[in-house]
């Protein structure tokens, strides 16, 4: 893993993330969207996957190539990458991208709490998606 903060950054329907390293744009958009969608039926079975106590390591290989946009050598390397960064890293991550795409890539503002990320693009300390 890497020293550098875990903690995605969000800018014009742009999250961005680091595996292995690498700083990796997870795109929410309609593509993205129908992808997910067709992969699971509904942004919610990716999100009760990515949510599931074991993780689905799968799940979330699918939505960051679908929301980067990753296709054949790239998007094999995704898997590695997540798992060099580690699986419990990522898959909070992968949750708050899913409510930021839900969200149409606009960062959630919360109702009189601080779940969630925050307007400065930071995540909240525990990295729950709210």
């Amino acid at each position: 893993m890497t020293a550098t903060s875990t903690a995605p950054r969000f800018a014009h329907g742009v999250m961005t993330i680091s595996l292995d390293g690498e700083d990796v744009e997870l795109f929410a958009n309609v593509r993205a969207s129908r992808t997910i969608c067709r992969l699971y039926g509904g942004l919610n079975q990716a999100f009760t996957n990515t949510n599931a106590f074991d993780f689905d390591f799968d799940t979330l290989v699918n939505v960051v190539n679908a929301a980067a946009g990753r296709v054949g050598k790239q998007a094999e390397a995704t898997a590695e990458a997540i798992f060099a960064e580690g699986v419990i890293v990522v898959a909070p991550q992968v949750l708050l991208f899913l409510n930021f795409l839900a969200g149409g890539g606009k960062v959630a503002k919360p109702e009189g709490g601080t779940t969630g990320p925050k307007a400065d693009g930071e995540a909240t300390a525990s990295g729950e998606a709210g």
